[in-house]
């Protein structure tokens, strides 16, 4: 199970109920930038939430290209 480093603030999306914002997550020796979405939409009887998630970026605990913020937050 990965470890939630940081979490950005939420951000609206385009589109009515459509939000976003960045998870940094920590496994083992790799550190991956996730990009989480959340979305409500109508299904005919009652509103529902759906989420998704995926990866934009990942760095090895040492990469020197890995953002000089994140690193504090580092095991």
């Amino acid at each position: 199970m990965p470890k939630k480093l940081y979490t950005t603030r939420e951000w609206d999306g385009y589109g009515k109920q459509n939000y976003y914002h960045n998870e940094y997550r920590q496994e083992g020796d790799i550190i991956e930038k996730v990009k989480c979405h959340r979305q409500k939409f109508f299904d005919g009887h009652e509103n529902e939430w759906c989420h998704d998630e995926y990866v934009v970026d990942s760095w090895h605990k040492d990469d020197p290209s890995m953002p000089d913020w994140l690193k504090k937050y580092i095991d």
